[in-house]
């Protein structure tokens, strides 16, 4: 008969109080949101293509920047974690502009595949790669002595282009584009404004007023539950006294 108690009145307080620490103060849900979410809702919504003049930052090692939306042509690799300016946005391909026209480099414009690009609602800081290195040719076998042995130019880098297992790099020199053979010298850091962008969205939500308030009545509530849970139970299951001597049969 205990045990049937027992099992009915159990997990009424369970229920009743699991219902308490639910609408306690201390009551807090997990909030958990992955970097594939994230990721997502730092995109715009493709039922709403973004608007010229939207940044979209390259997150792929293959995305390739070309001169027209055919795929044929692609001139070289845009650097990844860097950014592209929209012109016009395509389901496979958007018209893209990429880097500005100033000492050494030049404003190019071409198109990018849309797969390659996360489009972002923010001004980035520093959205291209403003790449400047010394190029420098050596003659060899010239029997002029007072002949030029050496031709330093200085080139502003766009991207890399592979070709086999060379890899070369597409650059702007004396005004004119073109590929040479990518120098052992050239590196650069990565641009971590959106890395740092998925970072705000992913942090835990902080408590609100309401769950940092507290309830003296919830709280006593809840102690005086704690203690009865295992009061009871013992009782419930408490073994009867034998009677200090025997019945007379």
């Amino acid at each position: 008969m205990k045990k049937i108690i027992l099992r009915a009145f159990l997990p009424l307080l369970l229920i009743l109080y699991t219902l308490l620490a639910i609408c306690s103060p201390f009551y807090a849900p997990p909030y958990v949101v992955s970097a594939q979410s994230a990721t997502q809702s730092s995109t715009q919504s493709t039922a709403e293509p973004p608007k010229s003049g939207t940044y979209a930052c390259v997150l792929s090692d293959d995305a390739y920047f070309y001169l027209s939306p055919g795929g044929q042509d692609g001139v070289f690799l845009l650097p990844k974690t860097y950014y592209v300016r929209l012109l016009s946005y395509g389901e496979n391909y958007c018209k893209v502009e990429y880097l500005e026209t100033d000492a050494y480099t030049q404003k190019v414009t071409g198109y990018v595949r849309t797969q390659h690009l996360a489009f972002v609602d923010y001004q980035p800081k520093r959205p291209y790669l403003n790449y400047v290195f010394e190029l420098t040719y050596r003659l060899e076998n010239t029997n002029q002595s007072n002949g030029f042995t050496e031709l330093t130019f200085t080139c502003a880098y766009y991207g890399d282009y592979p070709i086999g297992e060379k890899t070369w790099c597409y650059v702007l020199r004396d005004g004119e584009f073109g590929h040479v053979p990518k120098p052992d010298h050239i590196e650069f850091e990565e641009n971590t404004e959106y890395a740092d962008y998925l970072a705000t969205l992913v942090q835990p939500t902080t408590p609100t007023a309401k769950q940092k308030s507290s309830s003296p009545a919830q709280i006593a509530i809840l102690i005086t539950l704690c203690l009865l849970v295992p009061l009871l139970a013992a009782l419930i299951l408490k073994s009867p006294r034998k009677p200090p001597y025997e019945k007379d049969e």
